[in-house]
């Protein structure tokens, strides 16, 4: 399992509860994670984010060589990339490179993406069809979270209400796309909402990133407990028999 994925699978089941005292130096579980796309791939834009839980890769541009020397500047920050399905031998490049994860969608060559032990985020449109969506949940390709992509950077009612429904959908860790300024309020409803990680745009500065990193950090915990849909089945119980009355046989 990629390292990002874990992390991701760690914040979407929530800390596991045993019996006795906490570990001193055990390291408190974010209710987000923070992850930063990342177009520029100097060595100081790749330094402005070294505070994120994840980075992607936006950069169709890079040679293998180039993209492994900004994963070795990262360090231990998972990086993925972010797939162009109209350029098939972007996945082949990732995987050269030693890409802890990839961001695909529904048009990604399955085969591209196909190698054991890779990270894979589906980035979803808000207007994919529910039943798309649901089937998401049993695909065959292994599926370790889930992107909700959009051009909107505002918060609004309306999505609220898409990453609600698909929080309710899938049983996948669940990212949004967001600006660069997330207030806090908004990331309390989002965790609320059910999602695991925002995904922030290009070009945050380190100070930016670390005040979003706080606000997180500061999360209460969620109030809700989300339980998810499950299909009625409608009980058959046999009628009861009908009670025979014996004639009473003796004469009058």
């Amino acid at each position: 399992m990629s390292n990002f994925a874990e992390k991701l699978q760690h914040v979407h089941r929530g800390p596991i509860t045993t019996i006795g005292f906490r570990r001193s130096g055990e390291e408190e579980m974010p209710q987000m994670l923070v992850v930063a796309m990342l177009a520029d791939t100097s060595a100081k834009a790749a330094k402005a984010v070294t505070g994120a839980d994840a980075v992607i890769i936006d950069s169709q541009d890079l040679s293998p060589e180039g993209l492994k020397q900004l994963t070795s500047a990262l360090g231990d920050v998972p990086t993925g990339i972010l797939l162009d399905n109209t350029k098939p031998v972007e996945a082949a490049k990732a995987l050269e490179a030693g890409s802890d994860f990839v961001v695909l969608d529904i048009k990604t060559p399955v085969e591209a993406v196909s190698k054991e032990g890779l990270g894979r985020i589906l980035k979803i449109e808000p207007s994919l069809d529910i039943a798309l969506a649901r089937a998401i949940n049993s695909l065959p390709l292994s599926i370790d979270g889930v992107l909700i992509a959009s051009d909107d950077s505002v918060l609004t009612v309306e999505r609220l209400l898409v990453c609600q429904r698909f929080a309710d959908l899938l049983d996948k860790p669940l990212l949004v796309t967001m600006g660069a300024s997330v207030p806090s309020n908004e990331l309390s409803s989002l965790c609320e909402a059910g999602v695991n990680g925002i995904v922030v745009p290009a070009g945050l500065t380190a100070k930016a990133l670390g005040e979003l990193k706080k606000a997180v950090s500061c999360l209460p915990k969620p109030t809700k407990h989300k339980t998810k849909a499950s299909p009625i089945i409608p009980r058959i119980t046999p009628e009861p028999e009908a009670v025979v009355e014996e004639e009473d046989d003796d004469e009058e």
